[in-house]
């Protein structure tokens, strides 16, 4: 049985509300989000500054882990001038992947992978905008390239990509097992409008929306929603897919105590049987945590233990938190 650790080390530091600029388009290296559905309709639709938005009938229905590599020469081939690629690995092992481009801290989408589809801007990329964005800025841009859905088309497409800091306030989430969730976000809207057409005959539009919602204490993308309708009217199609996540709340709560990945030495990883870790020689280990994806703890051992036994651990991804006398 081979089990994949993935191991995280939180270093977040809590400061007070306010509403900053979002620094970052991506989510932190190593983000883990349950993905959940509502008893409620989320209402995104209110703009502007100080709202609250009270998403507090959630409940989760599977997770996620976001990692993040440089780009293959396979996939600079296909993705033109990619910097970074986005995987997103649910509970299941299947694998979305976001390809982007950042430089100067402009940044710009370049390719889109999902199971149903696969967007490929590399005749126009599709540019979100310069980072950090503070509230109420805006971008538009052209875009174009293939769009392949499989069973159905595989041609080319135009389009605009609006993105705009559109809001700002509370956002309150519930327990999803992690504790729940009450801080100050600004939010990202971005909306693709994109045209094609199926056989060269039969005109169909996609549009993408999606929501980021980012914390403004510490910059962490901590909700995100994302929603695909799809319209080929001629055909009789007319298909609508959404999801939404929350970050684990977890991973939001730990304090900086000034220890990075440098810091350990863990070996072997991924690991079969038993994971070793070592800390510099003058600290000691005091507890090991480890949660899966979907943001349950499998296994948390106290004391001094630098091996552990995951033998019994399904094969996936996993998360380690390691606290020692001199941090975590």
């Amino acid at each position: 049985m081979n089990i994949k650790l993935s191991l995280l080390f939180y270093v977040i530091t809590l400061l007070g509300y306010s509403q900053t600029p979002i620094s970052k388009f991506n989510s932190a290296p190593m983000s883990t989000y349950a993905l959940v559905s509502s008893s409620s309709a989320l209402d995104q639709s209110s703009t502007g500054a100080n709202l609250i938005w009270n998403f507090t009938n959630l409940s989760q229905i599977g997770g996620s882990i976001d990692t993040y590599s440089t780009p293959s020469s396979e996939e600079l081939t296909m993705y033109p001038e990619t910097t970074s690629v986005l995987t997103i690995t649910d509970n299941a092992l299947s694998e979305n992947k976001i390809f982007t481009k950042d430089v100067g801290n402009e940044v710009s989408i370049t390719g889109l992978t999902r199971t149903d589809f696969i967007l490929n801007y590399n005749t126009n990329n599709a540019l979100i905008g310069t980072f950090p964005m503070a509230y109420n800025a805006t971008n538009v841009d052209a875009v174009a390239g293939t769009l392949i859905i499989p069973s159905l088309i595989s041609n080319t497409f135009t389009g605009t990509i609006s993105s705009n800091v559109d809001a700002y306030g509370v956002l309150n989430m519930n327990d999803l097992g992690s504790g729940s969730y009450s801080e100050s976000v600004t939010r990202l809207k971005s909306v693709q409008n994109l045209s094609f057409l199926v056989s060269g005959l039969f005109p169909g539009t996609a549009t993408i929306t999606t929501h980021g919602y980012y914390d403004s204490n510490n910059g962490n993308l901590v909700f995100r929603t994302n929603s695909v309708t799809i319209v080929v009217s001629a055909l009789a199609i007319n298909q609508s897919t959404s999801t939404i996540e929350s970050l684990l709340t977890s991973s939001l709560s730990i304090q900086d105590q000034g220890l990075t990945s440098n810091y350990f030495k863990i070996k072997p990883n991924p690991v079969k049987d038993f994971l070793n870790i070592k800390t510099d020689l003058n600290d000691t280990l005091k507890s090991i945590q480890i949660i899966d994806i979907s943001g349950r703890e499998v296994l948390k051992v106290d004391g001094n233990n630098t091996t552990l036994s995951v033998s019994h651990l399904q094969s996936g991804l996993y998360i380690a938190t390691i606290t020692t006398q001199k941090g975590t």
